[in-house]
Parts: C-alpha cells; structure tokens; sequence
C-alpha cells in the first residue's frame, strides 16, 4: 500500500475512534452516571396514633397505657422506671413545676431570662428523667405544670406568692395575664422541639387542672387556651405526631369532661380527655363505690358517644384512708374492665408517712425507702392484666 493510501485509511480509523469516544464534532455525548440515590429518611420516633376512641402503639396494635405518676420533684431515682417496669406498668408520668409555690424548696423551674424560661438545671434534670423512663421500655406522658398559671387562688399562700402586689383579685395566671401566658406558651415550644425527637412520648399534657372553682362561663376560655397552645407546638415547634392530653376547668373535674371537648377538624384523632380520679371513703362503703362508679361513667360516656380517646392521669386513694386497699383494688379492676387508662398517684413523696398516697416513703429515721408492699402489688395485679 503506498504512503498515500495508508494516509487515508489512517485517518478514517482515527476519526472511526474518535467517533466512538465521542470526541468528534457531531457524536453523541455520553450520558453521565445517575447520581446516588438519597439517603433515607431517619426513622421516625415511636409515637401512639390515635384512631377514634382507640389508642395505637406504633405497630397499628391498640393499647392501654396503666402505670404511675413519678411524684415528688426531684425524688425519682435512676432504678425507678425499671421497677415500676418490672411491676408490669407500661407509663410514667414525668412533671416539671413551672410557675407556682410547691411543698419543698427549689422546685420552681421558671426562669424567665433561660433558654426555653427554664432553670437549666431543673430542665436537665426532666431530661433526664424522662430519659430513664424511656430507657426502661416505658411511654412517658410529660407534664408543664403551674400552680399560679392554672389558677392562682388555691389557698392564701399561694395567692401571696403568685401575686405579691395584690394586683389580681380574679388570681394571677394565665387568664388574667397575657404576658405570662406568651411566656408559658414559649416554654411549650422550647420544650416540644426537645422531646419530639424523643422516643416513646405518648402525649404532651399541657396544663393540668386550670381554673379550680370557676363556673361554665370559663368553659370556652379554658378550650381556647389550650388550643392556642397545641397550634403554637404543631406550627412553631414543628411536633405534629405527639397528642395532647387536656382536660375541663374546675382543676379536671371528670364530671365536667365533656366540657373539654375539641370539635375543631383540625384536631381529630391529636388529642386524648382526662379528669381527676382520686378515691374518696368518708362515706359508706356503698356510697363510696358508687361515686368511684359514676365518675368513671361520666368519662366512658364521653368516650362512646364522642368517640374520643380517654385517660385518667391521676388515679389513687391515701392508704390512711384505704388500710385494707379495698377502695384501691375496687377501683382499679373498674378501671381494667372498662379499658380506661391511667397513672396512679404516686410512685415517691417527701413524706415519711405510710398513710399518705405514694408507693415508696422515707424511713424517717435513716432516710431508706420503705416500698408499701400491698398497695404495689395490687397496682401490679392489674398491670400485669
């Protein structure tokens, strides 16, 4: 072949190649790779859903929360949850002290100038709290309570305390003050967008027992402070997967739990309806049974006819008045039969009386735990149902 040739057959390979490679002017581009996928979401934190009257754990399976409340602020300790676990309870309820006198010194958490208006060691200390809970297999119900918010008028101490000035004859709290309620309201945000990335909160209760004593003209004010407060975590802390838990005025009366009743759409199936259980006994045996009957009925009603989830958040009876436990047992099996959840009141107390409502009380000579035997066994009966 002779130089000429080959110089064409040459050039018709090279450009052949070139072609392939997509290096000449009118090839094809090679089309770059996929990117990666994206990497998948975290998991979401175990939340219950709420579907009608029905709660569900996170395996679509209903559930009935019984347990305890933890009690006094700062007396848990870290085997607590575990023990109250190993009885067979599957809630704890965990409160932090906002706003308010409390039996005890530093209690109050508020601390207005603090990230969230906590006192950042009290806030470590819930933290923590609800941590062990949890670490123990437990849901846990936290609470943002407040003596002067909800009320502010329980006795003359109080009103000393949470109105210094005399300033609010109607007492001083978060209806007759918009700036304390603003902040309280903020404190909720803070504290929701901590414990939404918290495993097993079974729901948030907002305020316990609001406006002890005050007539059907509240009934509106309370419901709408509550929303406002539910509106405030869902759009500001961004928690759109925890209930809340709300009650009536007249500090949860059960009787009035309806009252409570949310029919706003927005909130379907987002929020469960407490009220105070605790057992009275100074009256017959009979009279006594049939007013533990009737209160409970008022909060089932509620529940069938509104289809609505219902929990009781403070349950019990003072052993002193209840030696034998037979109030204790009675209620709880009527509890059981009617699959009304609650906590019981209460697991530790400053106290080293046997006669008041706690399951565990200080020796009052060493300072030991004394565990009232009988009343927890009989809590553990119908956990363990």
């Amino acid at each position: 072949m002779d130089k000429k040739r080959r110089a064409v057959v040459l050039s018709l390979l090279s450009g052949a190649v070139c072609a392939a490679c997509g290096g000449g002017g009118g090839g094809a581009s090679v089309t770059p790779p996929p990117p990666p996928p994206p990497p998948p979401p975290p998991p979401q934190v175990a939340r219950l859903a709420l579907s009608g009257a029905t709660m569900l754990d996170p395996a679509g399976k209903p559930i009935v929360l019984r347990g305890m409340n933890e009690g006094t602020w700062g007396e848990m300790r870290s085997t607590d949850a575990a023990a109250i676990a190993g009885q067979g309870a599957n809630v704890v309820r965990v409160l932090i002290r906002w706003w308010g006198l409390y039996g005890g010194t530093d209690v109050e958490s508020r601390s207005d100038a603090a990230p969230g208006h906590f006192q950042p060691d009290h806030l470590k200390q819930f933290l923590q709290e609800v941590k062990w809970c949890i670490d123990a297999g437990l849901w846990v119900i936290p609470v943002l309570d407040s003596n002067c918010g909800q009320n502010g008028l329980q006795n003359a101490d109080m009103v000393h305390y949470c109105d210094p000035g005399s300033a609010y004859p109607g007492g001083h709290n978060f209806w007759t003050d918009s700036a304390q309620r603003q902040r309280f309201k903020e404190a909720w945000v803070y504290l929701a967008g901590l414990l939404k990335d918290y495993e097993r909160i079974a729901f948030y209760e907002l305020l316990p027992e609001p406006l002890e004593g005050r007539d059907e003209t509240y009934r509106q004010a309370v419901s709408e402070f509550y929303q406002e407060l539910m509106t405030a975590i869902e759009d500001q802390a961004g928690d759109k997967r925890t209930p809340f838990l709300v009650g009536a005025r007249d500090a949860y009366n059960i009787n009035l739990v309806d009252e409570a009743y949310i029919a706003d759409p927005r909130w379907k199936n987002r929020v469960v309806y407490t009220g105070n259980l605790f057992i009275h006994t100074g009256q017959t045996q009979a009279q006594n049974l049939a007013a533990i009957d009737a209160r409970l009925a008022v909060l089932t009603r509620m529940r069938d006819t509104r289809g609505v989830p219902v929990f009781i958040q403070q349950f019990g009876v003072r052993t002193g008045d209840d030696p034998a436990g037979f109030h204790l047992d009675y209620g709880l099996s009527k509890l059981t039969a009617a699959s009304v959840g609650y906590t019981g009141w209460q697991w530790r107390q400053n106290t080293a009386s046997m006669d008041e409502y706690a399951i565990v009380v200080e020796d009052p000579k060493t300072g030991a735990d004394i565990v009232k035997t009988p009343v927890l066994a009989t809590y553990a009966k119908y956990w363990h149902a």
